[in-house]
């Protein structure tokens, strides 16, 4: 398309007597008004030194520029104030990847950092594990899976060969078995695209409230594939409910203490130096929880500030914290009348991997979204998940729902 059909087609949509100059000013005067959150280091359009660009060439720079990429005619675009010229690269990059106040691609670094701190507000399972920070899409550790005994060495008794006698009080030399536990980040994305007008009437600002929409969201669908993630292509994570196998138990006759109980104490057999064992489970079961006694007619499940309770936060089972999670199904079971409980040794084997925090990107000049008068917001976080035992943690099916 020409830049005479371009601007033919502008008037068409808008009813205004267009020229490439007065197309190019209104683009300018919208860019000026997204900038005004970010450091004014960049004159952009006109009001740039050097030769004019056609109205094509124009739009096309202002898209790449707007997707973080390189200019092909930057420098007859743009003009970089030297002290933006001085930035590092990293901290050029994320001036176009944050969230600016007003819809645009341009905004202060703090922002990135603010809506990473609401994704962990939100996700349970983050809140409880141990976090990672990660340089690279993968990193591995190396685990020791076993191998190694103590034994006791008589007073002057030769324990250089490896042919001991059993009888002598020690045994031989054991050999190490070592494993690797690697996290692997994934992209976790949620795009929405809003009307231009909305943004520019709405209050408070619609790409303020969809800070947190985003953070939830994210949140929401991290721990959705640490509980349930089938480890596919499409959904990349391998859950708790998929990965448990050595401690996988099943209500058996009416639910009661004692299964919780047995859930609790299956973790602490494979985790005996574990500080706490907490119990993740939805509210449905939850609800259930809050009706169990034990042998004395006691009930076992606390809320903050009860007896044996005080000074938490969270309430708890069987003296472990309980945490709620929406996103464990409650449709299981042949009647689709079941939920699953989850417990285990999250704070020294449940690992989160942190590959970039949640970065959200604006682009109001990509086609289709430009032709349609919107702006397509896309948040993106990268982010792993990874056991390092799974005997360290432990289900129990079959909890009914009603």
């Amino acid at each position: 398309m020409t830049d005479h059909e371009l601007i033919h087609l502008l008037e068409k949509t808008t009813g205004l007597a267009l020229n490439e100059e007065s197309v190019k000013s209104l683009i300018d005067d919208r860019l000026s008004g997204l900038l005004t959150a970010a450091p004014r280091r960049l004159v952009l359009g006109s009001e740039a030194p050097g030769p004019a660009l056609g109205l094509s060439r124009f739009l096309g720079e202002v898209r790449r520029l707007g997707m973080g990429q390189p200019g092909r005619h930057a420098e007859d675009l743009v003009r970089v104030e030297p002290s933006f010229k001085q930035m590092l690269p990293h901290q050029a990059k994320d001036l176009r990847e944050g969230l600016a106040s007003a819809g645009g691609y341009l905004a202060p670094a703090e922002s990135a950092g603010e809506v990473l701190n609401l994704l962990g507000n939100f996700s349970a399972i983050k809140s409880l594990c141990r976090e990672v920070p990660m340089r690279s899409h993968q990193i591995t550790f190396p685990t020791l899976a076993g191998g190694l005994s103590a034994y006791w060495v008589p007073e002057a008794s030769d324990t250089s060969s490896s042919d001991y006698d059993p009888a002598d009080g020690f045994t031989p030399r054991g050999d190490a078995t070592f494993g690797q536990m690697a996290i692997t980040a994934q992209v976790l994305a949620v795009k929405v695209v809003v009307s231009n007008q909305l943004l520019d009437d709405s209050d408070p600002k619609v790409d303020q409230v969809l800070g947190q929409i985003f953070a939830e969201t994210l949140a929401a669908a991290f721990d959705r594939a640490c509980l349930t993630g089938a480890g596919s292509a499409t959904d990349p994570i391998s859950g708790l409910l998929t990965r448990i196998t050595s401690n996988a138990l099943n209500v058996t006759g009416d639910f009661g203490f004692d299964h919780l109980a047995d859930l609790i104490f299956k973790v602490y057999e494979n985790a005996p130096h574990a500080q706490e064992v907490p119990v993740v489970g939805h509210a449905k079961a939850e609800k259930l929880l809050m009706k169990l006694k034990d042998d004395q007619g006691d009930y076992i499940y606390r809320q903050p500030g009860q007896p044996r309770a005080e000074g938490d936060t969270r309430p708890r089972v069987w003296g472990e914290p309980f945490v709620r999670d929406p996103n464990l199904p409650t449709n299981l079971g042949a009647g689709g009348n079941q939920t699953a409980l989850v417990a285990g040794d999250f704070a020294t084997s449940a690992f989160v991997g942190l590959r970039q925090g949640l970065v959200v990107k604006t682009n109001p000049w990509a086609e289709p979204y430009f032709s349609y008068n919107q702006t397509c917001f896309l948040a993106e976080a990268r982010l792993g998940f990874a056991l390092s035992d799974e005997k360290r943690f432990a289900k129990l099916s079959g909890v009914p729902t009603a």
